[in-house]
């Protein structure tokens, strides 16, 4: 049996896959970066950790609950401050 945080960080991959596909079929770039930051919109929190942060994996299987950053310094710049986890 799948849990059910894992089957919902599968559906969001899922998904970021799909819309991947979809951009390469209207003729987009193959590589494209992903922001190294992220922090939640859904939440109250004024953290940002690294994309790969144990912390993340809650608020980035939720469509549009959250906010990408470029930069520390972009980040830093919203308000935010970093996770002391991940270290970001």
């Amino acid at each position: 049996m799948i849990k059910d945080s894992t089957m919902e960080e599968l559906r969001a991959a899922v998904e970021e896959l799909r819309q991947r596909v979809e951009k390469l079929e209207r003729g987009g770039d193959i590589i494209e970066a992903l922001p190294d930051y992220v922090a939640s919109t859904t939440s109250n929190r004024k953290t940002f950790h690294l994309r790969g942060c144990k912390f993340t994996r809650g608020f980035m299987a939720v469509e549009g609950g959250f906010s990408e950053f470029r930069t520390h310094d972009e980040a830093m710049g919203a308000g935010l401050v970093p996770c002391k986890s991940c270290g970001a």
